[in-house]
């Protein structure tokens, strides 16, 4: 797992009624800042704001664990929450929840693949249905992701739960035999995706995400 990520934020004060609603939100964004919560064990919700340079590098780096320096004080938290743009382009506000670093959480942890499948060569497809995977393990010990080697995966294998290679301490909660990753033959990928015999071509309903912000 990497180390957890030192960042600097600052209190915003609601008290005041300037620290939180939507327009200062709208501010805080435009000015390079994200606002977020801080919230759990039994303390009082904390609103605060943060570099967006500070989030991008805590969410290209697969952190999960952060140290959140606010008020003189360090705040040990997990990500909870990350909401987006109506885009999905721009992240406009973070949930995060106190924990203590050897306490067990669950959290999601993202599938890495590793190697060349040879069902590939043998002309099928890799299809990976399931990218993440929650676990449970200790907020200390959050692997950055879980490696599945499909080096050996021929055609009409699968790689299930059951088959991960977990680090000490790490439990996936999900069904041994759930399907992460199969190699499928193109007749049968081409049968999954176009329709039927009578089966309309109609357009699906495109449903928009709902746009809301947070107030905290």
């Amino acid at each position: 797992m990497a180390d957890a990520v030192k960042i600097a934020v600052e209190a915003r004060d609601p008290a005041k009624n300037k620290g939180t609603g939507s327009r200062v939100s709208r501010r805080l964004r435009a000015n390079g800042q994200i606002p977020a919560i801080i919230y759990g064990h039994k303390q009082d919700p904390l609103p605060i704001s943060l570099a967006r340079a500070s989030v991008w590098d805590m969410i290209k780096k697969s952190t999960h664990l952060a140290e959140l320096s606010v008020n003189g004080a360090t705040e040990t938290v997990i990500v909870r929450d990350i909401q987006w743009d109506h885009l999905g382009k721009e992240i406009i506000h973070l949930d995060f929840a106190r924990v203590n670093a050897d306490e067990s959480i669950e959290t999601e942890v993202k599938l890495e693949l590793r190697g060349t499948s040879p069902g590939v060569s043998e002309g099928g497809v890799l299809e990976q249905p399931v990218h993440a995977v929650e676990v449970t393990c200790r907020a200390n010990a959050i692997p950055d992701s879980i490696r599945v080697d499909v080096s050996n995966l021929h055609l009409g294998q699968s790689i299930h739960v059951r088959d991960l290679i977990l680090p000490e301490g790490v439990k996936v909660n999900a069904e041994p035999e759930l399907t992460l990753v199969h190699v499928v033959s193109r007749s049968a990928q081409a049968e999954t995706s176009t329709p039927g015999d009578g089966e309309s071509l109609t357009q699906p309903e495109v449903i928009k995400p709902e746009r809301r912000e947070k107030d905290e």
